[in-house]
């Protein structure tokens, strides 16, 4: 039996993980990642390039057997018309004729400002939690002064495990494996959370840096999502680009995966 059957045997014990948490989720929320990441006025989308680099999320989403559901290619289907719809040639410009994308900008203003409310409301909640001192055992964290985390959205999670990714990529085409472990998701997530009772925090790239496959690698990666779907764990970093960390959060939800 090859590595494919192999694989595809393991990945069909578990469901697809769906992308949803807490305060992220849905295709909006991908939206506003690749706005912000891109440092662009939401009143001026580039379509083209935001499309692009939509459909690339949505393509490794579906690598990754996390499930697309319905509404990411509602969005996605919606983005195309438009850039097709701007890509148009107009030799007359009707004074009064919307702006293709005015629609989409007007969803993701009241998108916004309700998601930036519920992040405020709940931000109260937990206000101080995530502040750490000097016991974890990450070496630029060392210090004598208290350091603020905060967390990492899914988007940005996501991004970084495509970047680790695919700059391994050369070792997966490479790879000849002639007999894998079946190995399943509820496997990995008592395995990370076994991990995480020794070692306060961990950098997220440690956890895909310990992964001899590239099945082993999505495994793990699926095992992470879910754990921080449930609340099991926490995803934070200290400011945007630095490394993310992974502490457990106490949450006792394993028994409902």
């Amino acid at each position: 039996m090859n590595e494919t059957t192999h694989q595809a045997e393991a990945l069909s014990q578990h469901e697809p993980c769906l992308i949803k948490t807490r305060l992220f989720e849905g295709p909006l929320d991908l939206l506003l990642h690749l706005i912000k990441k891109n440092e662009v006025d939401i009143y001026d989308i580039p379509i083209a390039v935001i499309t692009e680099q939509y459909i690339e999320y949505l393509d490794l989403m579906k690598e990754l057997d996390l499930q697309v559901v319905g509404e990411y290619l509602v969005i996605a289907a919606e983005l195309s018309l438009i850039k097709s719809r701007m890509l148009l040639p107009k030799p007359v410009i009707e004074a009064d004729e919307e702006d293709p994308r005015a629609e989409l900008v007007r969803r993701l203003i009241e998108y916004q400002r309700y998601r930036d409310a519920a992040s405020e409301l709940i931000g109260r909640e937990i206000l101080g939690r995530d502040v750490f001192k000097r016991e974890f055992d990450i070496s630029m964290y060392e210090t004598e002064e208290e350091v603020q985390l905060v967390p990492v959205d899914l988007w940005s999670l996501i991004e970084t495990f495509r970047d680790f990714y695919r700059k391994r990529s050369y070792l997966w085409a490479e790879q000849i494996v002639y007999e894998i472990e079946s190995v399943t998701v509820e496997d990995k997530i008592t395995e990370v959370l076994e991990k995480l009772k020794v070692k306060a925090m961990i950098r997220f790239e440690e956890f895909l840096e310990e992964c001899a496959t590239k099945f082993d690698l999505i495994v793990t990666f699926l095992a992470l999502l879910e754990l921080a779907r449930m609340e099991n764990i926490r995803v934070v970093q200290e400011s945007p680009g630095s490394p993310i960390l992974i502490s457990y959060s106490g949450e006792a939800n394993i028994g409902t995966y």
